[in-house]
């Protein structure tokens, strides 16, 4: 028995507990707590993997934005952002884009959230980059298009004036 995943709510329509399979819902079906469509729901593999050894906290994180049904990353990688970057190139369920500067990220995965109703990604690096990314962010917030931003983050040993001394 499979499980679908509400896309807005992360509601999760369990077949076995149901007792009714997904695709025999009647395709006016809705979520019963976000009360959104059927077509937002997603299929969630069956086969829950263990955690290697070498998992690191973004492949974790990479891994949880595919099972949302992420499929697409608009980026400027980064010393601050690697991580994230890395398991991005290790999930063949995700892709990566990298743009030219952190605005078009932005607008990027703005427009593919008004075009597509789906979740998309932008990513960059901590502090000034983050910063590019409000034009567009502030856009998607506008027309309701849903984007999830990704910024690295330096370290606290990192943060303060003690690093821009002469």
């Amino acid at each position: 028995m499979a499980k679908y995943r509400c896309t807005v709510c992360n509601y999760v329509y369990d077949e076995e507990k149901e007792g009714k399979k997904f695709s025999d819902l009647p395709d006016d079906w809705r979520c019963p707590v976000c009360n959104s469509p059927k077509t937002v729901f997603v299929l969630l593999s069956d086969v829950v993997e263990e955690l290697k050894e070498n998992t690191t906290v973004s492949d974790v994180l990479v891994e949880q934005m595919a099972e949302w049904g992420i499929r697409y990353v608009f980026g400027l990688p980064g010393t601050s952002s690697l991580g994230i970057v890395d398991a991005i190139r290790k999930n063949p369920r995700i892709k990566y884009i990298q743009v030219r500067h952190e605005q078009t990220a932005a607008f990027m995965a703005s427009a593919y959230g008004k075009l597509t109703g789906n979740v998309a990604v932008c990513s960059t690096i901590a502090g000034p980059g983050a910063t590019n990314l409000a034009t567009g962010l502030y856009d998607a917030k506008l027309d309701h298009s849903p984007v999830l931003a990704l910024t690295g983050l330096v370290s606290r040993q990192s943060i303060g004036r003690v690093h821009f001394k002469k």
